[in-house]
């Protein structure tokens, strides 16, 4: 049975994993060896369409960089976060937020765009977070939302995998493994089309080229995973860099998969009556 404890525990979220940007940015860091470049900030204004003059809602708006994107792009950008810490940095915005996404403390149909980039696997109840962005958003807003899918990074989460089994711990333990696996993309999927009647996705795909293995080390080192086996007597950066450097080694470099699934929901279903109504 998997266990659910920090990765969508808010006291652990707003005070330690997202106190500050430091650990996103680590994170974030790894991108600089994708080849070829994908850039997703780009790429979320693209969904979105045009956003000039409109109000987009940014939910765990994280470092902001999407936030700042849209709004060089012409938009009036509110910034949300679960946590203060997170906020802090983000001047020069229409507004900044800190509120829970499940209880958005917003009114009906305030924005014609919402966000959710990487954020829904750490809300209790991703649903109830849906159905908000369906509320607040006008009957003809649009949802944007990214996630990593179930191929992101695996060839590395295999080999953290089996340093865990080496060392006894089960793969259950869902704060043990190095990525937030909370919430499949099929899950995600099938909530969006229960509050939305247009769901469509891309597939963004590429590749890491890693030639220095503390590249990784330091990634894994910023994740909830180091900070559980940490705590539970396991020290297993150094063996993960021991077997980063082997492959790197034996194959000049370690090669892993990137994959972000990138959807744009339109029409929320709450709203459908009320556009149809407008148009009549």
């Amino acid at each position: 049975m998997t266990t659910h404890h920090r990765r969508v525990d808010h006291t652990y979220l707003m005070h330690q994993a997202y106190s500050n940007a430091d650990r996103l940015e680590t994170r974030i860091g790894i991108y600089a060896y994708q080849q070829p470049k994908i850039d997703l900030e780009q790429e979320v204004v693209s969904a979105m369409g045009s956003v000039t003059g409109l109000t987009v809602l940014d939910v765990g708006c994280g470092n902001g960089r999407h936030a700042r994107a849209l709004t060089a792009e012409g938009a009036n950008v509110a910034a949300m976060d679960l946590s203060s810490g997170m906020l802090t940095n983000l001047q020069g915005l229409w507004a900044r937020l800190q509120a829970d996404a499940e209880r958005l403390p917003i009114s009906n149909g305030s924005f014609d765009r919402v966000l959710a980039a990487h954020m829904l696997y750490h809300v209790p109840n991703p649903e109830g977070a849906i159905t908000e962005f369906a509320r607040v958003l006008g009957p003809a807003g649009t949802l944007v939302v990214t996630s990593n899918t179930e191929q992101h990074l695996i060839e590395v989460r295999k080999i953290w995998d089996e340093l865990l089994e080496d060392v006894g711990i089960d793969l259950a333990d869902s704060d043990s493994r190095l990525m937030n696996l909370e919430l499949p993309i099929d899950h995600l999927l099938a909530m969006l089309r229960r509050s939305f009647a247009d769901v469509e996705f891309d597939l963004l795909t590429s590749s890491l080229h890693i030639s220095d293995p503390e590249v990784l080390v330091d990634y894994a080192a910023s994740t909830t995973a180091a900070l559980t086996t940490t705590e539970q007597g396991f020290e297993l950066l150094s063996a993960l860099a021991e077997r980063i450097s082997a492959h790197i080694v034996r194959d000049g470099e370690f090669r892993l998969t990137t994959e972000v699934i990138l959807i744009s929901a339109k029409r929320p279903r709450n709203q459908l009556g009320t556009l149809l109504s407008t148009c009549k």
